[in-house]
């Protein structure tokens, strides 16, 4: 997927641009996303197993926008390589909000306002975390290495902060449609949010690509001499002699 240049100045216009292509992907291939919604619902259910169920959900989801189908062998490969990751991932993902609701419990029990401040940072601590890796396991679905992939996404989020907002309002505002929907909660909202994500992140790519593309471009025409000039100084510095 490519973006145009006021897609690069401004991310939200991507976040929109992600959210709408997602919503295609599931409309054109409606059976894959079932699957692969339900199967990171069953997953998930012992609890430990989120974060490579999560993985290999975004996993799946990058193989139906490639293919058009889940590729089961990509999958394997996928959570060989990284299912200790993405358990480390799901781990840091429970810790901020453990943070923050023991402060904000103390709060409203003692009405220590110092309780209340942590509370708050750690509720702003989880949020951020939560876009961070989101971001973090698409990456890792993508190939990258653990490091890469939260560096990638931490910086993503610090350099376009109001985008990193709508991210996490998207996708819980997703959570809640599907959850009033009820039956769409596990079969839509799993793959619906992994499809966005990938596609933010595919864009995100893109844009860089195209920039580093300008740049190169930029440089080789400053570089490249003006066609008769090199003739033009020549004949001048003969007239000259």
């Amino acid at each position: 997927m490519t973006t145009s240049d006021g897609d690069a100045a401004d991310p939200t216009v991507g976040v929109h641009r992600a959210l709408a292509t997602a919503a295609r992907q599931v409309y054109r291939h409606p059976l894959p996303m079932v699957a692969i919604s339900v199967g990171w619902v069953l997953a998930s259910l012992p609890l430990v197993t989120i974060g490579p169920a999560t993985l290999g959900a975004y996993g799946a989801v990058r193989s139906v926008r490639e293919n058009g189908r889940v590729d089961r062998e990509a999958v394997r490969e996928t959570l060989a390589a990284h299912w200790l990751d993405s358990v480390l991932f799901s781990g840091l993902l429970v810790v901020f909000p453990a943070i923050a609701v023991l402060y904000l419990g103390q709060y409203a029990a003692t009405g220590d306002p110092l309780s209340g401040v942590f509370g708050a940072v750690g509720f702003y601590l989880a949020y951020h975390a939560w876009v961070v890796f989101a971001l973090a396991f698409v990456s890792l679905a993508d190939g990258a290495d653990a490091v890469d992939a939260v560096t990638g996404g931490y910086r993503w989020s610090v350099e376009n902060p109001v985008a990193t907002v709508l991210v996490g309002i998207v996708t819980g505002t997703l959570l809640l449609a599907s959850a009033v929907l009820t039956i769409a909660l596990p079969l839509v909202f799993p793959a619906l949010a992994a499809a966005f994500h990938t596609e933010l992140v595919a864009s995100t790519d893109d844009s860089s690509d195209g920039e580093e593309t300008d740049a190169t471009e930029a440089t080789v025409s400053k570089e490249r001499p003006i066609a008769g000039d090199g003739r033009k100084n020549d004949v001048s510095t003969t007239s000259g002699r």
